[in-house]
């Protein structure tokens, strides 16, 4: 008998919990109802976060692939999509051509997992970057996103935990979902397109990180509704565009805003440049010398101008650039070059050395980019210029 009481307590106990849980499950269902969340959607969500943070970690490789040099490639309309990287790190020029054809996307993770990649330079002719492309790239400190760019991909630069800060180019229209989460060194991140659409969380938990842009731009909006700090820009952008002497070849084409001139991996040293900046909306001129074979540093100047030589056979071996006129000090000149025995060395900045000195080292390329003051730099900072004499 007592057990039999006690199995009816124990029922009217599970009888009453029942009644008592129904309301908060209702409630809970209309706060969802409110949101406009579902329960399958908000699964769904945790999901897409799960297989991002994951990552797949394996390029998409096909039969139809194509393998030239460091690179796997697809063939798409226009040009190439390249699938995966194999080449050994380091600092990565990506090519603007492979076999002739145009290298337009960077696919679904292509870099992904590259523990020795240091530097990207992204060519103009990349238009987009697709998920996870350079996903888990701890090492990553130093990006350039080239001026063709308009697409970056969901998770495109996740857990590039080196990288302290990053320019988007004016072209770029749209930023993927969790595109720099995990990026936690990032302090920087510079945003020229006063339109450009952010796909949600874009940054995480990053925890210094400082948006900068147009004041009344969707950067300023985002930066406001996700409580992060924002530094408003000038108005004014100025394109910076150089042209270098280079051995064997003479004069090149004119480059502009961080385009590589000169060449990569050829030995062939610069040997004059010129460099001029627009200034149709902006009070400032470009003013730059070099230290030349057997000369040393030449004098300044500016715009447009001759430093270094030609037809004398004489390396460049370093470089300084700087800003001056009425409205100087509202933009920064960055600039990094191509050594001998070096390769790519870390940006200088507004009359800073840039290169080698006493070394007897030829300068191969270089390239400059002129952003708003306080923007964040290029890539690293840390070793511009290496002296001898020092």
């Amino acid at each position: 008998m007592k057990r039999y009481l006690k199995q009816m307590i124990s029922g009217l106990i599970i009888i009453s919990m029942g009644i008592f849980l129904m309301p908060m499950s209702i409630s809970a269902e209309a706060e969802n109802s409110e949101t406009g969340i579902t329960e399958s959607e908000q699964i769904m969500t945790l999901e897409t976060d799960k297989i991002l943070d994951q990552g797949e970690n394996t390029p998409e490789i096909t039969i139809n692939s194509v393998h030239s040099g460091d690179y796997w490639y697809d063939d798409i309309a226009g040009g190439i999509r390249i699938v995966s990287y194999t080449g050994s790190g380091g600092n990565v020029d990506i090519p603007a051509t492979i076999d002739g054809k145009i290298v337009l996307e960077i696919g679904t993770d292509a870099f992904n997992g590259r523990t020795s990649l240091t530097g990207l330079n992204l060519p103009n002719s990349v238009r987009s970057l697709g998920m996870r492309s350079f996903y888990n790239c701890p090492n990553l400190d130093s990006v350039f996103l080239g001026n063709g760019l308009i697409t970056i991909g969901n998770g495109s630069f996740w857990g590039a935990q080196a990288l302290t800060g990053i320019i988007i180019p004016n072209t770029v229209t749209s930023v993927g979902y969790a595109a720099f989460t995990n990026c936690n060194a990032l302090t920087k991140i510079t945003i020229l397109n006063s339109s450009m659409s952010f796909d949600g969380d874009v940054f995480g938990t990053i925890p210094h990180l400082t948006i900068y842009g147009y004041a009344g731009s969707t950067a300023d909006s985002y930066a406001y509704a996700n409580l992060r700090p924002f530094v408003t820009l000038p108005s004014s952008y100025v394109d910076v565009y150089y042209s270098t002497h280079v051995q064997n070849v003479g004069w090149q084409s004119s480059k502009k805003n961080g385009e590589i001139s000169g060449t990569v991996g050829q030995g062939l040293r610069l040997e004059g440049i010129k460099i001029l900046i627009d200034n149709s909306e902006v009070d400032a001129v470009i003013q730059y010398q070099t230290h030349v074979q057997n000369i040393g540093w030449q004098p300044m100047v500016s715009n447009g101008a001759l430093s270094g030589t030609t037809g004398l056979s004489l390396r460049l071996e370093g470089i300084k650039i700087e800003l001056d006129g009425v409205e100087w000090n509202k933009y920064d000149a960055y600039y990094r070059v191509h050594a001998q025995n070096y390769g790519w060395m870390d940006w200088a900045k507004n009359g800073q050395s840039a290169g080698t000195e006493g070394m007897s080292l030829r300068l191969e390329g270089i390239q400059i980019i002129v952003v708003p003051k306080d923007s964040a730099a290029p890539g690293s900072t840390a070793t511009p210029f290496i002296s001898s004499l020092n």
